[in-house]
């Protein structure tokens, strides 16, 4: 878990109204803003070669204003810069917007290589998988063969049907 378990979504803002949103673990806000600054003297020294979207904003003419408190966790970090990048503030500077999908959309999109993924899951821990299977088994034997039982009586007549169908 980490250090601190809740997160603030935050608003920067700059005199020229340009807007990036992010969020920190930091229990001081502004010491995040600090970050940003910091993050931007490294970069223009060659220090730091990757940069950031709030290097946009004029860092030392701006405000950090805190928006929302909420769990800190990826997902649910995720989850809320989108939301405020996307519709409260689509005009925010930031590069990096998360796509909010649901789980179906997401499945039907990545569907070939999810299955690719579960099946060399399954290979590489095969003996894993029988194990827990062999364990419900032995754990559920009754109750499984009670259930098999009552599928071939259902069945039963459809199986000799479709055998007097055919000649």
């Amino acid at each position: 878990m980490p250090e601190n378990d809740r997160a603030t979504i935050y608003l920067l803002e700059d005199i020229n109204d340009n807007r990036y949103i992010g969020s920190t673990s930091e229990k001081n806000i502004n010491d995040r803003l600090n970050t940003h600054r910091r993050d931007e003297r490294e970069h223009l020294l060659g220090i730091r070669h990757r940069n950031c979207s709030s290097m946009k904003l004029d860092l030392y003419h701006c405000n950090i204003i805190p928006l929302l408190e909420c769990n800190n966790d990826s997902d649910t970090r995720k989850k809320w810069e989108s939301y405020f990048m996307n519709y409260v503030y689509p005009e925010s500077v930031n590069n990096k917007r998360f796509k909010t999908l649901d789980k179906k959309q997401y499945y039907k999109d990545n569907k070939e290589r999810i299955k690719i993924n579960n099946n060399k899951w399954r290979e590489k821990n095969r003996e894993k998988v029988n194990a827990k299977r062999r364990e419900y088994y032995q754990k559920n034997k009754e109750k499984i063969l009670k259930q098999k039982k009552e599928l071939r009586l259902k069945n039963k007549n459809k199986v000799s049907n479709n055998n007097n169908e055919n000649p």
